[in-house]
């Protein structure tokens, strides 16, 4: 049998290095705040139409930035249809319009629509944001507590808030864009993380049927110890997908990817060592029944 990891004497030092960086995470909240994407700001936002002319989303932002027009650009619809988004007032719309007639030719360019966006609208946007993430917390919840006893579903979903806030921390402190893509990562991670973290509680509660322990602590060892390779490789392998996207993309798209990169790393982490300290912490206490039937018992390597 492979030698058990002490995986216990790290807890403690998991715990502190994941409050510091959570309290300095709130700090730059506090300080910093979020680098708020247009989609979370009032301004304007404007459907146009090239046609005639061959081009795409990211060279339209382009042809825009050039011009000192911040904004978003998405293809909608019909192929040679864009959904620009900015933060400016009224004016803007003639400005799109004369930037990209300079571009593209004015005969091949038609405003659709435009329609102004209040900071009302932008302001329940973000809570309505907030309300998705606080939902699927609830839900994953429900799920884990249906599966497992309180204290495995309380630990899980500890290890996914976890993970969205050190990803919130990330994009705090790094300044990329906080965008609907962004709300996109940390669900996308959040489903990742309970994936890891169920995987380990549901071997955690198998050994605790099939491995003569003295204590909680080492059963939890041992599942851990079982479980690593499989969290590691399976990260691994993730991560090299996403660097795929880190690389060759640009925009909403990489900014989504490098996101995703730290939420990775932080779903393998907390799913072993912030779960993993929270049960061992709770079931201290815990005792191996006595009524365990020897024949299914493996003894653990000391």
């Amino acid at each position: 049998m492979k030698k058990v990891i002490r995986f216990n004497k790290f807890f403690p030092v998991a715990v502190v290095l994941s409050a510091l960086v959570i309290i300095s995470g709130i700090f730059a909240l506090c300080t910093r705040g979020l680098n708020w994407g247009l989609e979370f700001k009032p301004g304007q936002n404007i459907q146009v139409a090239i046609s005639n002319v061959e081009t795409h989303a990211d060279n339209v932002a382009d042809v825009l930035a050039k011009k000192d027009i911040k904004a978003s650009v998405k293809a909608v619809g019909d192929a040679d249809s864009y959904q620009i988004r900015t933060g400016e007032d009224e004016s803007a719309e003639s400005k799109i319009k004369d930037a990209l007639s300079a571009a593209y030719g004015e005969a091949n360019v038609v405003v659709e629509q435009s329609q102004a966006i209040s900071a009302q609208f932008s302001s329940s946007l973000i809570k309505n944001s907030i309300i998705l993430v606080l939902a699927t917390l609830a839900l994953i919840f429900l799920y884990t507590l249906i599966r497992f006893k309180w204290d495995f579903a309380l630990a899980a979903v500890i290890a996914i808030i976890h993970d969205a806030l050190i990803m919130i921390t990330f994009l705090s402190w790094s300044g990329l864009e906080f965008t609907t893509t962004s709300i996109a990562a940390i669900l996308t991670i959040i489903g990742y993380s309970i994936n890891a973290t169920v995987v380990i509680l549901d071997r955690v509660r198998s050994d605790m049927k099939v491995v003569e322990a003295k204590s909680f602590t080492d059963i939890l060892n041992s599942a851990l110890t079982g479980t690593l390779s499989r969290s590691i490789i399976t990260t691994i392998t993730t991560l090299f997908a996403v660097m795929a996207l880190v690389i060759y993309t640009t925009g909403d798209i990489k900014n989504f990817a490098i996101a995703l990169v730290v939420g990775l790393i932080s779903g393998c982490y907390s799913s072993m060592f912030i779960a993993g300290a929270f049960i061992n912490a709770v079931r201290k206490n815990w005792k191996p029944a006595a009524t365990m039937p020897k024949a299914n018992v493996v003894k653990m390597e000391e």
